[in-house]
């Protein structure tokens, strides 16, 4: 799980510093800054591909060995921060931190001490005039540097003595360490300690996956309505909806779906199931006592909240879901039920979960421990940069709810985005 997030000069993201959980929400006004905060998460995620600095920023077309990547909105062009003035940033960094136990398996370290489940991985780089480049970037082990920065030099002395295709420089500096893994595992040796680091490569892949295997879902009920074929992971629009039901059937998960979505609705819901069209795709179908309800026939809230619901049952699933308007469809009564569905269903399948939400109605059930990653996202009207904080960390926050305020009260008259740093 990422623990910690730093950004500095990402567009609006000048200087962002969290703490995250299984279960992180953003709220706030448009043009906050909530967008560019998921951009900064996929372009993590190019980068864990092995994307080059080009690649992640502005995209890449298909090839037979690739899947289509769109980039990010605005691609290198409007990648840094710009201040009042117009003047962009030189440098964009990123500071990614996990905190796992998984990582002492990995090192064969005692899970029971809390500095060796530490994993952060550091990165900084610049774009503009068509020469974008990684300036900095290292991963380190507790207090032990796994991969230096000056790795690329030692990657780029191996590949130019022991292989017969030459590069230019550039060409090293436009890729990350996860590319190099890719291409050139047995380079990694670097400085780590041999009695701590047993294999420095496969950290390398931890922190690779743990960015790179993210999901995004943002659901149009109008592609949720149709049919779809077999996949173990629906796509961002809802591709591939119906046919993920399908297998939810047959992984034996759909009891437990079931539960969620009973709730859901005022009438039973007795059944939800695939059915199967001429073409071995799927369309979703759910039964209330004799009558069946097809998918076209359901309503945008029920389709949205079913997808939503599925996708914490997916045969594959991320190690990152990250969901935007998450109320969007749903009745208001329906959100303490999504934001349960969130909150539990995360911590079950240890995927982390990022939402972003426009509702003052469904901060009111936010536990203690949500509001410490709930984090409200402001503009600063001078310098345009986003600042976020969370909600455990508003000065008076905890205190007038003590004194009887409600958090959507405080939302929509605006005290949250206006209370004093």
């Amino acid at each position: 799980m990422i623990s910690e997030l730093k950004i500095r000069n990402f567009k609006s993201l000048e200087s962002v510093d969290l703490k995250l959980g299984h279960f992180n929400l953003l709220v706030g006004a448009n043009a906050s800054g909530k967008s560019n905060f998921l951009d900064a998460l996929r372009f993590l995620q190019g980068v864990g591909n092995g994307f080059n600095i080009d690649e992640a920023l502005d995209g890449r077309l298909p090839s037979g060995t690739s899947l289509r990547w769109p980039g990010i909105r605005g691609g290198s062009k409007f990648a840094a921060f710009r201040n009042s003035d117009d003047a962009q940033a030189e440098k964009i960094e990123f500071r990614v931190t996990f905190d796992d136990e998984e990582l002492c398996k990995i090192v064969g370290g005692e899970t029971s001490v809390t500095s060796l489940n530490t994993l952060t991985y550091n990165l900084a780089f610049s774009v503009g005039n068509g020469d974008s480049s990684f300036d900095e970037e290292s991963l380190s082990y507790g207090d032990t540097v796994v991969v230096p920065e000056n790795y690329k030099h030692q990657v780029e002395s191996f590949m130019q003595a022991n292989t017969s295709k030459r590069r230019e420089p550039s060409f090293y500096r436009k890729i990350s360490i996860f590319a190099v893994v890719k291409a050139v595992s047995g380079v990694l040796t670097f400085d780590a300690s041999p009695e701590l680091i047993t294999n420095s490569a496969q950290l390398v892949l931890f922190v690779s996956s743990g960015i790179a295997d993210m999901q995004f879902l943002d659901l149009l009920p109008s592609v949720l309505r149709g049919y779809s074929y077999q996949v173990s992971r629906i796509n961002e629009n809802g591709e591939g909806f119906a046919a993920m039901i399908h297998e939810i059937e047959s992984n034996g998960s759909k009891p437990a779906l079931l539960e969620w979505l009973k709730e859901l609705r005022p009438d039973e819901v007795d059944d939800i199931y695939a059915l199967e069209g001429l073409n071995n795709d799927f369309m979703v179908a759910i039964k209330e006592g004799n009558h069946e309800f097809r998918a076209p026939a359901l309503s945008e809230g029920t389709l949205r909240f079913i997808a939503l619901a599925a996708a914490f049952f997916q045969p594959a699933m991320p190690k990152v879901l990250v969901i935007e308007e998450i109320e969007k469809g749903l009745h208001p009564s329906r959100l303490r039920l999504l934001l349960e569905l969130m909150r539990s269903q995360s911590k079950r399948t240890g995927t982390q979960v990022f939402a972003t939400t426009h509702s003052p109605t469904l901060l009111n059930w936010l536990t203690e421990e949500d509001r410490k990653t709930t984090f409200v996202c402001t503009r600063d009207a001078e310098s345009g940069a986003t600042k976020m904080r969370s909600l455990a960390k508003i000065p008076r926050f905890e205190e007038l709810l003590e004194e009887g305020s409600h958090i959507d009260e405080l939302f929509a008259e605006g005290w949250l985005e206006s209370a004093p740093q």
